[in-house]
């Protein structure tokens, strides 16, 4: 059964092994689903590579979770609907495991087994305990990554040298 949690935007903390951390990057689009006792939340981050200026903090921290995907440490959310609605979801199944799924548009899905702690002061933290998939969205040299001139945001002008 697929449900959504929330639509709207929300920050969203991001912290890497080795000590680097990011906390301008914004989640939307919250939707649990959920089979047998294994539930999936997934996280909308495309907003977050919409934008003209290259060198916007949203961006630039986007960037870094696709480079670094694997080093992911944990995910916050300091939103109490959202940490409301997921504890509900938890506690109607016996033993429940949850992953994390998340959706980079063009440029993928990373999908991660966590486990859920809430925090003190309102919101969730979702450890990571490790890397379940990567889906590459990417083809034939368009989107990031890519070798050549595409892949830094320049477009090929047609001229030769």
């Amino acid at each position: 059964m697929k449900s959504s949690l929330r639509k709207t935007p929300v920050a969203l903390q991001v912290a890497f092994k080795y000590g680097s951390a990011s906390d301008a990057l914004s989640g939307c689009h919250f939707t649990l689903d959920e089979e047998g006792a294994e539930l999936t939340l997934t996280v909308d981050l495309t907003p977050n590579f919409r934008t003209r200026d290259r060198n916007a903090a949203a961006y630039v921290d986007a960037v870094m979770l696709v480079r670094e995907f694997h080093k992911l440490k944990h995910v916050q959310c300091h939103d109490n609907l959202l940490r409301a609605r997921l504890v509900r979801a938890w506690e109607r199944h016996r033993n429940p495991s949850l992953r994390l799924a998340l959706d980079l548009g063009q440029r993928g899905k990373l999908l991660y087994a966590v486990v859920p702690r809430s925090l003190l002061m309102g919101g969730v933290q979702l450890d990571v305990l490790s890397v379940l998939e990567v889906a590459d969205r990417q083809r034939s040299g368009r989107g990031f990554g890519a070798s050549g001139f595409r892949s830094s945001g320049f477009q090929p002008s047609g001229l030769s040298l």
